[in-house]
Order: structure tokens, then C-alpha cells, then sequence
């Protein structure tokens, strides 16, 4: 498994389980939310972009393969979380779900997310500044593969 450029330790909720036992797979959206807040929230520390200093960005696509049940648990979930593709005024962010850090912990599940730079006056996309796109190169690497990508797709 290649190096990941940015870990976070997230908890796993009682009332992420459904019914089954295992946590649901919209808390999975959740858990992408979470990690990727607060990786970013890091990653643009001491930056005055938006409102809440972050670029203000919309999520435009998730994408996420289940591989295994994740169980609730004590310990926090660790997602690995990085940039893997940037465009003028979207990039993409993959994920890994895992049980720890350790490149032969399990892996729950894959994922990756399209953000989009967003300016809520116009109502309009707008490209990433140079700044921001040096801080997101910090934490780039190769897209997660996922199971079902059609021929051609990244």
C-alpha cells in the first residue's frame, strides 16, 4: 500500500449502527465528512479564503465501495485521506476507511468525493487560487481504485 498523506482518528458512533448490526452506509458518508473537515481545517490553517478560513467548497459527487462490515467499536476508525486529481476549480479527495494505520490493517471501505471551489454570491464555480492549490499538492497522490470504474475512468 503506497504512503498516505494525511491520517485522522474518527470515532465510530453507537448510533452509527442500523439494524444489523454494522454501521450503516450513509454514517459512511459521515465519517468522509468528518475526516475531510478536519483534515482541511488543518491543511489551511493561518489562510483567510471563506468565511470559516477554508475554501468554501461543495461537494459534487461521492463515490464510496463497501469492503467490509465495520462493527462498532472503542477505538476510533482511521481515515486516510489525500488529494488525487485537480481541475480548475474542483479537485477530487480519496479516502481509505481503515482499522489503524498499520498497511496491513483492514480496510472498510474505499472512497472519493469531487469538491468544487463555490462562490455562494454568484452562485458560481470559481478556479482554485494558486494558494490553495500549493496546499493541496502538499497532500496529493495516485486516486483510490475502486471495484466498478468503467474502462477509462481514472
Amino acid at each position: 500500500m503506497p504512503a498516505r498523506p494525511y491520517y485522522i482518528d474518527i470515532p465510530v458512533r453507537w448510533s452509527d449502527m442500523d439494524a444489523l448490526g454494522h454501521v450503516n452506509n450513509v454514517q459512511f458518508l459521515r465519517l468522509l465528512e468528518e475526516a475531510r473537515v478536519l483534515g482541511m481545517a488543518e491543511w489551511f490553517t493561518g489562510m483567510k479564503t471563506g468565511p470559516d478560513g477554508r475554501p468554501p467548497l461543495l461537494v459534487a459527487r461521492a463515490e464510496i465501495d463497501y469492503l467490509r462490515q465495520l462493527h462498532w467499536r472503542a477505538e476510533p476508525v482511521v481515515v486516510a485521506i489525500w488529494v488525487s486529481n485537480m481541475a480548475g476549480a474542483s479537485f477530487d479527495t480519496s479516502y481509505e476507511v481503515r482499522a489503524g494505520r498499520d498497511p496491513d490493517s483492514e480496510v472498510y471501505a474505499v472512497a472519493e468525493t469531487t469538491q468544487v471551489v463555490f462562490d455562494m454570491k454568484t452562485q458560481r464555480p470559481v478556479r482554485i487560487a494558486p494558494e490553495h492549490r500549493e496546499v493541496l499538492h502538499r497532500y496529493a497522490g495516485e486516486p483510490v481504485r475502486m471495484k466498478r470504474r468503467p474502462k477509462g475512468h481514472r
